[in-house]
């Protein structure tokens, strides 16, 4: 666990919301053995090429390809674990260690509201489509769903209060997990529409219900057609970079995958090991190694059309990759 201490400072951030005066408290935290231009997420902003980052020192900020220099849109001066953003509202969401869930106006950079989070917090937050669902699981295994539409809170029925909140897929249903299976439950409806037998971290999904589990160094692809795994991979080598020779080494070490990405051809896992692997969603073929992040991959997106990934590191470091380019792609930017 991360050394912390203690928060120091309180904020209070007066804004007009709706015509009526609302205070939202923000907590300053203060940091040590954290890097404090670590990218913790990174998600798309528009169509493609530009996007948001967010950082354990509280900044949230856009990037856009071909620029080196980001662009400060709020500091939150709190740590911030997870992103997402509504493209018809302009809201940014983010997941906070001490503030719970911090909402954001993008058209003016000020933080209008908050979702409590009762004494933690939450890692990863995921929002429907369609921008009305919001939802999570926090460090102490509380669930959290908010309808974001009519400003309220949904809670699970007692059936599935064991199940963990680690989704949504793209008609909007909430993925649990737990007992050896996943299960999607449509909240409008109190109903679950289906379940998958099988285990693991669920790191992707595509429209089709196929999914990415993650199991440490390993990756298994989940066929939604086959209702089965179709195969299971891990990233073969440690490409380590020698900067006094300028060259890498390809060590025969397998280390932890950390994030991944499914498109309607392909599978994208990166993790510790710095590097990003394509492999084909068919038959689980490694197609081409991405060698440019120079810190451990902590998060990657795909943009809404599915031909461009981008990607952080903790170093500050993003890549924007064109997936269909058959050039080489050399959108990589180190950290500030």
């Amino acid at each position: 666990m991360k050394n912390r201490i203690s928060i120091v400072l309180t904020v209070f951030l007066s804004v007009i919301l709706g015509g009526c005066k609302q205070e939202v408290k923000v907590h300053e935290s203060s940091f040590s053995a954290i890097n404090p231009l670590s990218y913790t997420d990174v998600i798309f902003k528009s169509a493609r090429d530009t996007v948001l980052v967010s950082t354990f020192s509280g900044r949230i900020a856009e990037r856009i390809k071909g620029y080196n220099k980001e662009k400060v849109l709020i500091n939150l001066t709190e740590e911030i674990y997870s992103l997402a953003y509504d493209q018809k509202t302009h809201r940014i969401y983010a997941s906070t260690l001490h503030s719970g869930i911090l909402i954001v106006d993008a058209n003016n950079n000020t933080v209008t509201d908050s979702l409590n989070v009762d004494g933690s917090w939450i890692s990863d937050i995921f929002l429907s489509q369609n921008g009305e669902l919001l939802a999570g699981n926090s460090v102490n295994r509380q669930n959290y769903i908010w309808d974001m539409k009519n400003n309220i809170s949904i809670k699970l029925p007692d059936s599935l209060s064991s199940y963990m909140v680690v989704g949504i897929d793209e008609p909007g249903e909430i993925i649990l997990k737990g007992n050896g299976k996943f299960i999607f439950w449509n909240a409008r409806e109190n109903l679950i529409k289906k379940e998958r037998a099988c285990t693991g971290k669920l790191k992707g999904i595509d429209e089709s219900g196929n999914m990415l589990l993650f199991y440490d160094k390993d990756f298994q692809f989940y066929s939604a057609n086959e209702d089965s795994i179709s195969f299971r991979k891990h990233h073969q080598d440690w490409p380590y970079y020698l900067k006094e020779e300028d060259t890498i080494v390809r060590i025969p070490l397998q280390l932890a995958l950390t994030v991944g990405q499914l498109t309607d051809q392909y599978i994208f896992t990166a993790g510790v090991d710095r590097s990003i692997r394509k492999w084909g969603k068919l038959n689980g073929q490694l197609i081409e190694d991405i060698i440019k992040h120079k810190a451990t991959i902590s998060a990657i997106d795909l943009s809404p059309d599915q031909l461009q990934l981008v990607s952080v590191d903790l170093k500050g470091g993003i890549l924007f990759y064109e997936i269909n380019d058959k050039a080489v792609n050399k959108g990589y930017t180190p950290g500030p």
